[in-house]
């Protein structure tokens, strides 16, 4: 994929606005937006749900930044984050309103710092207690601000993806 713009690989998201995941998928999810997890374990089984005309995939899953973290504004406790699961993604990407939400825009990683809010560095994050790398949304694509679950957090977590069905439903079982 080397030399390819993801912007280029996906659909467009014209029927996903920005409040949409705070209110209607938050909503649908039976959990809210960017606020701390009460319950703080892994769950093996997660429900995510279908949503609108073009059959959206999407789940709330617990995010958390890692030990290797330093933040001054973030909480160390898991936040509920939307995702809009996309297998066609390699990468998995949260938007800034999410990183804000657990103190990524001030943080430090081993000793660097994240100097630009388009950065392609990758985050090392908590998703659902699994380890994994995330890059920020680009601020200029058409998906800045949803969050993708990409295939690499599946592959690293070696979880199962169930989507279809004659009424259709989405699941990620964890091992």
């Amino acid at each position: 994929m080397v030399g390819t713009h993801f912007d280029e690989l996906c659909a467009d998201f014209e029927d996903i606005s920005p409040t949409d995941l705070g209110e209607k998928a938050s909503s649908i999810l039976n959990a809210p937006y960017l606020q701390e997890a009460i319950v703080v374990e892994s769950r093996k089984l997660v429900q995510g749900a279908v949503w609108g005309a073009n059959f959206r995939p999407i789940i709330s899953l617990d995010v958390q930044i890692t030990e290797s973290i330093t933040t001054l504004s973030g909480t160390r406790k898991p936040i509920h984050v939307h995702f809009l699961y996309l297998q066609a993604s390699p990468q998995t990407y949260l938007s800034d309103e999410a990183l804000r939400a657990i103190g990524i825009e001030d943080m430090v990683v081993a000793g660097e710092s994240l100097a630009s809010s388009d950065s392609g560095m990758r985050i090392p994050l908590y998703i659902n207690g699994y380890r994994s790398q995330v890059i920020r949304s680009p601020n200029d694509s058409h998906f800045a601000h949803l969050n993708i679950l990409g295939e690499d957090f599946i592959q690293a977590s070696s979880a199962e993806v169930f989507f279809g069905g004659n009424e259709p439903q989405f699941a990620i079982q964890f091992p």
